[in-house]
This record gives C-alpha cells, sequence and structure tokens, in this order.
C-alpha cells in the first residue's frame, strides 16, 4: 500500500480496540520493574505462539523505550524502528521517580511526561515523532550505536559517543528538535511559493500571456547563506549551479563592490590564481603533444594574454591572420600575419609569427666546435616576418583610414617568433642567445620561455599578501 506517515495509518478505526499492550514483570528486576509487550492480537486470540514485542521497561531510575514497525503490512514489522539503534533510555527524573505502570491506561499516563519531541502514543510504536526522525537515522545509518540516553536538565548539552551507546544531553535535543522545526518551516514556505508560481504559469499565464506575463523565481533572503553556513561550507556544484553562480554574482557586482569591497578583491585574486594554473597546466599538456600550428594559432586567440608575455609593456590582439601586402587587414593578396599586435599605451605595431614547439632553431650539427649556426627553418621565419613589416609599413596609412584603427602607429614595427624550445646543451643555449643578441628589430622566444613566464607570474601572484584591515585602503599587489 502507499506510504503514509504512521500517525496516519494508526488514527485509522479497528473494530477489536487495538493494538493491545501486555505488563509483566520484568525478570532480571522483578517486583522493581515491568516489561511492557506490543501486540495487535486481541486477548481471545493469544493461544500459542503470536506476534509480539516488547516496547517498554520501566523501573524507578530509567525508561527505556524499544521504538518498533508496527504497520502489519510491512516485512520488518515489530523490528527495530531505526536499524541498529534499538533502545533509547530516559534517567529518572529530578523530582520523582518512574511510576510502575500496571494497566494500559497508566502506560499512557507515564508516556504523556515524556520530553516534547517523542512520541507518546505506543500505537506508533514511540520513539520520536516522525517529523524528528532524521535524529534516529542519523545515529542508526552508523551501523554501530545501539543505545541512545537522553538525560539531565534543560541545561544540558552533551554529546558524546561509547563504543556503542550515545548520550545526549536534554538541551541539546531540544535545541536540535527546533532548529528542525525552523528548516521545515523554511522550506515548506519556499515550497509553496513554488508551488503559486508554477500554477499561475501553467494556467494563467498559458491561458494569457499578454494579461499575465511570466514571473521570475526570487530567492529569499539567506537562502544561499543558509544552504552553505554563510559560504564556510565547501560545496561541489554542478555544472548548471556553477553556470548559475558566475551569473548572480556579475548581477549583484556593484552591490558586492559597495558592501563587501574586501572579499570582492579576494575573489578576484583567487580566480586569477585558479585561473591561471589552469592556463599552465593546459600550455604544459599541449607542449607535450605533437600540434600542428593551427592549434597553437587557435590556442593563442583563446589566451591572447600569453603573447603580450613576449612584450616588455602591456599589448593587444588588434587581429589575428591579419593580411599585409594587400587592400585592407582582410583583404586578398598580401602575406598573412598570424596575430598582429599593438602596444596598449603607444599603438606601436607588432607582428607575431607562431611556429611549432618543434621547430629546430639551430643546425643539427655544429657550425665550429660548441657552436651552432641558426636553422634553415629559423631563418626562413627571420627572413618572413622582415617581409611582412615590409608590406605592412607601405600599406599602413591605408590600414590606419579603417573604422576604429586610426591609434596604429609604425614606430618602428617590431617582429615576434614564438618557436621551438630551449635547447638542453650548454653550447646550444649559447648559440641561441649569440643568435638572438644580434637581431635588430626581431625577438625569437621559444614556447617554454613563455610557459616559464606564465609560471613567475603564478609564483608571484601566490606570495602572501597583507590583506586589508577594514577601513583601510585597498591593499596591492607588487
Amino acid at each position: 500500500m502507499p506510504s503514509v506517515r504512521p500517525s496516519v495509518f494508526n488514527q485509522r478505526e479497528r473494530a477489536d480496540g487495538g493494538p493491545f499492550l501486555i505488563i509483566e514483570p520484568n525478570e532480571e528486576h522483578e517486583g522493581f520493574s515491568v516489561d511492557v509487550i506490543f501486540t495487535d492480537t486481541p486477548p481471545a486470540e493469544r493461544t500459542g505462539d503470536y506476534p509480539c514485542e516488547r516496547i517498554l521497561t520501566v523501573s524507578p531510575d530509567v525508561l527505556r523505550i524499544y521504538p518498533l514497525n508496527v504497520r502489519p503490512d510491512r516485512p520488518d514489522y515489530l523490528k527495530p524502528r531505526y536499524g541498529t539503534l534499538t533502545t533509547f533510555a530516559l534517567n529518572r527524573r529530578v523530582n520523582a521517580p518512574y511510576p510502575i505502570p500496571t494497566t494500559t491506561e497508566e502506560v499512557e499516563a507515564l508516556l504523556e511526561i515524556l520530553p516534547d519531541g517523542f512520541a507518546k502514543d505506543f500505537r506508533l510504536g514511540l520513539g520520536l515523532l516522525w517529523e524528528y526522525r532524521s535524529i534516529c537515522e542519523a545515529l542508526g545509518a552508523q551501523g554501530h550505536i545501539e543505545l541512545l540516553i537522553v538525560h539531565g536538565g534543560h541545561q544540558t548539552t552533551e554529546a558524546t559517543l561509547d563504543g556503542s551507546i550515545f548520550v545526549l544531553g536534554l538541551r541539546r535535543f531540544h535545541d536540535m528538535r527546533k532548529e528542525i522545526n525552523r528548516i521545515t518551516n523554511r522550506y515548506q514556505r519556499d515550497a509553496r511559493r513554488d508551488k503559486q508560481l508554477h500554477a499561475y504559469h501553467e494556467l494563467l499565464h498559458a491561458a494569457d500571456p499578454v494579461l499575465f506575463p511570466r514571473q521570475r523565481k526570487t530567492l529569499r533572503p539567506d537562502a544561499i547563506s543558509d544552504a552553505t553556513s554563510g559560504g564556510r561550507d565547501t560545496v561541489t556544484l554542478s555544472k548548471r549551479d556553477r553556470r548559475a553562480s558566475v551569473g548572480l554574482v556579475r548581477s549583484n557586482l556593484e552591490a558586492l563592490a559597495a558592501s563587501e569591497p574586501e572579499a570582492l578583491l579576494s575573489l578576484k585574486t583567487d580566480i586569477e590564481e585558479v585561473t591561471l594554473e589552469q592556463l599552465i597546466a593546459r600550455f604544459a599538456e599541449l607542449l607535450d603533444k605533437s600540434l600542428p600550428e593551427a592549434k597553437w594559432q587557435s590556442f593563442l586567440t583563446q589566451n591572447p594574454f600569453i603573447l603580450s608575455l613576449a612584450f616588455a609593456v602591456p599589448a593587444i590582439v588588434v587581429a589575428e591572420q591579419a593580411y599585409v601586402g594587400g587592400k585592407r587587414l582582410n583583404g586578398r593578396g598580401g602575406s598573412v600575419v598570424d596575430f598582429l599586435v599593438a602596444s596598449a599605451s603607444t599603438g606601436n605595431l607588432a607582428i607575431v609569427e607562431i611556429k611549432r614547439p618543434s621547430t629546430e632553431l639551430l643546425g643539427a650539427k655544429p657550425y665550429r666546435p660548441e657552436v651552432f649556426a641558426a636553422s634553415s627553418g629559423l631563418s626562413g621565419t627571420i627572413a618572413q616576418v622582415l617581409d611582412q613589416r615590409v608590406k605592412l609599413q607601405r600599406d599602413l596609412p591605408m590600414l590606419k583610414d579603417e573604422p576604429g584603427r586610426g591609434d596604429i602607429q609604425d614606430n618602428g614595427i617590431r617582429c615576434i617568433i614564438v618557436a621551438g624550445r630551449t635547447p638542453d646543451s650548454g653550447p646550444q643555449r649559447r648559440s641561441l642567445e649569440l643568435i638572438r643578441g644580434t637581431m635588430t628589430g626581431v625577438t625569437v622566444i621559444t614556447f617554454d620561455e613563455l610557459l616559464g613566464r606564465l609560471r613567475e607570474i603564478r609564483a608571484a601572484l601566490g606570495a602572501k599578501v597583507e590583506r586589508p584591515t577594514p577601513g583601510s585602503a585597498p591593499w596591492n599587489r607588487s
């Protein structure tokens, strides 16, 4: 049958007056305590073996409760209700011992003095009320906790675990119960709003979208804070949640800058560090692969920041795959420049030519002992970029006439070649430096040198910085 709350199940009318209780002397403490047995079998039918199970043991000093599943339609009928957590013990009250019951009515009167939050109707199988079952389920799910002792006055906040015994102070129990009530009420309100919004869209908005425009769902105040303990909890977000979180921050940037400027600055730094770490890892991964120039072109297009590392001053990409020697940057004819870059401050242009990391920069054999000449590939690339520079200088007046290009300048167009990797041997590294030192207007930088500069920036960002104190001037990274 469908699952229903225990209180609803046990409100059914029973013609035989059940369930029933049987009160018997406790064999271990006869005369001082009794066992209370639960059964659904009427007295007239109790012949031979019949289903029954102890639900209470009452002594003057301790009331022991054995919560049971009491639905006959379930396979765990008359089995412990909370798994391995089979027993609750409530120590003697301060003002009086527990009375020893002799009738069902006296048992019912005894249950009425249980603390709030405990089930007081034996027909429910006892234990905690349905609303607070999470307390028992949390303990029972551990697989080894068998006894829960609830004790002390209203100021006791104990929570200790000793083997299979968990001791819970009464004050802590009531605090937990009240917080569970608050959580339940809060999410019931949220659910009610969601249901109302859904009904509005499926009925009124569907019938007349103009008269009843779509309404936006709004988060209740402190919803995110409550879900993450004020942002202190580490939460694993789904892809959709990550995207939504970025949107929330972006849509609240002005308010964040006004109320949480230091946190926003710290977040910016964290984002920069994480983004840079991922960029470094991706760069290093690509270096280990044999990729064509087009793949590197695409990677640097997506991450133009890397290109700026080849310059001593901040630079911006003007165009990629730019044509020079033709009519326009995107016209026909001429030659193709991998990247056309300009100084961010002066607008002075530079040509960036991208080769592969596997490009040989030096000849395979030494020209003289421990002296290596430039490879034919490097020499050809140098001639290529110098030719592109001549064509760009010739066409620059016409290129500056294009919309938005009036600020580009020719104050000595630089040529940047990104190619190859730094040689391993000392003589080869020395020869490469000698060759680079003789070049005028042409800079050769290797892929691993660019990666090294990225790592240096990451190390600088990761260095310990002094955070601002409230009311102080914003800190800076220098």
